[in-house]
């Protein structure tokens, strides 16, 4: 009877294991973005980043009667917000100098993507909320920036991640469109 119930209870671990390890562990996020010159002219900038998300996951898979699925970025979420944000200021003109008199702080508050399991496609909620903090000559400009979307994706037995992925890059981008292109971040760090 052990001997039974021990086969069993392999089978079900197996079992769910197996479905589990279909899904990667992580994915790859690459926001990017694609500004124009003349925003500023020269300014110096700092740009620092801070995770403040309560979850490291950037992906829950929701299916009926399932536990959720988690799937990570496989790269450093805080780097590569950071990495294309100075990129845009660079692309607009200013000039990223760590100890700068301008220090703009990048804060990812939430990040996920939630992916419902439909009957014959999956839905994909999208929560985005990141802040920008930006300190020059002792007054501070805190900004949040954050979108929503849902998609709806084709796909019987499995969602198929590389779209998903893809949708976060797209809201993240715009994301970042948006923080490059506001009105008051631009003046606070000077723009001409």
């Amino acid at each position: 009877m052990k001997v039974i119930k021990w086969l069993i209870t392999a089978a079900v671990a197996l079992s769910l294991t197996a479905c589990a390890s279909y899904y990667p562990v992580g994915v790859n996020v690459q926001p990017s973005v694609s500004e124009q010159g003349g925003v500023y002219r020269g300014q110096a900038v700092s740009v620092s980043s801070q995770d403040k998300r309560s979850n490291d996951y950037i992906i829950q898979i929701e299916q009926n009667n399932k536990a959720p699925v988690v799937v990570v970025a496989s790269n450093n979420l805080k780097v590569q917000l950071e990495q294309a944000l100075a990129q845009g200021l660079s692309q607009q003109g200013a000039f990223i100098e760590q100890g700068s008199n301008s220090q703009i702080q990048l804060e990812i508050d939430e990040v996920l993507a939630r992916v419902i399991r439909g009957h014959i496609s999956y839905d994909v909620v999208q929560q985005m909320r990141i802040r920008l903090v930006l300190t020059r000559d002792g007054r501070n400009l805190s900004k949040i920036f954050s979108r929503k979307a849902q998609a709806e994706f084709p796909g019987r037995l499995h969602p198929e991640l590389d779209k998903v992925t893809a949708a976060i890059d797209e809201q993240l981008s715009l994301i970042l469109k948006e923080m490059l292109s506001d009105r008051d971040v631009q003046q606070f760090i000077g723009a001409q």
